[in-house]
């Protein structure tokens, strides 16, 4: 914005000036021709006026006397040109203008190297004709430095005028800058992030409506915030009810296991959604040991259930930008979509591969029934009966990354879901 208001008024600028100098050298050219061939006029006007009233005096004109009077009425080196042809001052040629002027027509003609003025002298013995001698430097003379002023003056005026629209642009640009930069802070998680209206009077209104907006949108957060976390507190009740009772089983520490997991799972969340920004440090999980991990856990069900399953995780490590928990919730959500969706004995597989080395990808596939449509993915479309949140947690873990989640149908049968990562 700035750069197109600084284009903009050299753009204009430049057309104003430029219409006020281009005429006012050519003003200046012309009345330096005109006073230079004035003064040529003056001079010859000056010797005819004395030639006239000599003629007056004394009807016979002799080259002598006609020299007496050039030299008192001009400059002494102003010829003229008597009726026998002969000339009187320093010699010169008759041109062709001077036998127009003795038909008794003063008048200017160019001639090389500038311009001649002249005078016709009515006398008893014919027309004599006076000639000065205009110089083309005289006709130009300073004009040639007058251009350069005008256009220097041109010059400065067209610099302050640009250099006054960037200030203005600077004005205008730094306070949406600062609301630019204020609102990629939100979108980064600074609910903190507000500006200072500043600028013209629209544009402070548009940042003071900014804070304004900020300030709701913090609130509404935090409200969402904890509700979110009571909701969360309360399921520890029936998890501390679950665990006495699995206390009580012979043989439940299996499941003991279970509910500590998930009580440690619904601390996680109550801290989370008590934290105002997301959590700092790095986020970083092997993806081959998380990978096993669940493969693992899930296993037993799977050997409970005579599922055959089939993995292919290399020693690794492949990195993911995701921390453990976030990774391993993921994994969790496409092997419980795999034994809910899937009768008892529907053979399953799990398979990481980095096609290269700034992707991962993770396949978990099955030979049952498939996806009704690929639409299911999206959050909420479940058509199974569930809360349709599984793969669209997934898919965000893996969008997170720079990747994304993919369905699709596996060859011979059943569903594949593949979930690519960006660089770890």
């Amino acid at each position: 914005m700035r750069r197109r208001l600084s284009l903009l008024v050299l753009a204009v600028t430049s057309m104003v000036v430029g219409a006020f100098v281009v005429p006012l050298g050519v003003l200046v050219g012309q009345q330096t021709e005109s006073r230079a061939l004035a003064q040529g006029e003056r001079t010859a006007q000056a010797v005819a006026s004395g030639l006239a009233v000599a003629a007056a005096l004394s009807p016979d004109l002799t080259p002598e006397f006609v020299g007496l009077v050039v030299a008192t009425s001009g400059d002494g080196a102003t010829p003229v040109f008597l009726p026998d042809g002969a000339v009187v001052g320093p010699p010169t040629d008759a041109s062709a203008a001077v036998a127009q002027a003795r038909a008794g027509r003063a008048l200017s003609a160019d001639a090389p190297g500038g311009v001649e003025v002249l005078v016709p002298v009515s006398a008893p013995a014919g027309t004599l004709v006076v000639r000065t001698w205009v110089r083309a430097d005289d006709l130009h003379e300073g004009v040639a430095f007058a251009w350069v002023v005008l256009g220097a003056l041109g010059l400065v005026l067209i610099l302050a005028g640009v250099a006054l629209a960037d200030r203005m642009g600077i004005a205008l640009v730094r306070p949406v800058t600062a609301l630019a930069g204020a609102a990629r802070r939100i979108a980064g998680g600074d609910l903190d992030a507000r500006v200072e209206p500043a600028g013209p009077p629209e544009i402070a209104d548009a940042g003071a409506a900014f804070n304004q907006l900020a300030g709701r949108l913090d609130d509404l957060v935090a409200a969402e915030r904890e509700s979110l976390a009571d909701l969360s507190h309360r399921l520890r009740t029936p998890l501390t009810a679950l665990r006495l009772q699995a206390e009580s089983l012979p043989g439940g520490e299996a499941l003991l296991e279970d509910v500590d997991r998930l009580g440690s799972q619904v601390d996680a969340l109550i801290a989370g959604a008590r934290r105002r920004s997301p959590a700092a440090g790095p986020r970083r999980a092997d993806l081959c040991r998380v990978a096993s991990g669940r493969a693992a856990f899930w296993q037993v069900l799977a050997e409970e259930q005579d599922r055959p399953v089939r993995l292919a995780v290399p020693a690794g490590p492949i990195w993911v930008t995701l921390t453990d928990d976030e990774l391993g919730a993921a994994i969790d959500t496409l092997l419980e979509n795999v034994f809910t969706h899937t009768p008892p004995g529907t053979a399953y597989a799990v398979a990481v591969t980095a096609p290269d080395p700034a992707h991962a990808l993770l396949m978990v596939e099955d030979e049952g029934p498939g996806f009704p449509h690929h639409g299911v993915a999206e959050r909420g479309a479940s058509e199974a009966g569930s809360s349709g949140l599984g793969l669209d947690i997934a898919r965000r873990a893996a969008r997170h990354t720079g990747g994304d989640l993919t369905l699709a149908d596996r060859p011979g049968g059943g569903a594949r879901v593949e979930m690519r990562f960006g660089p770890g």
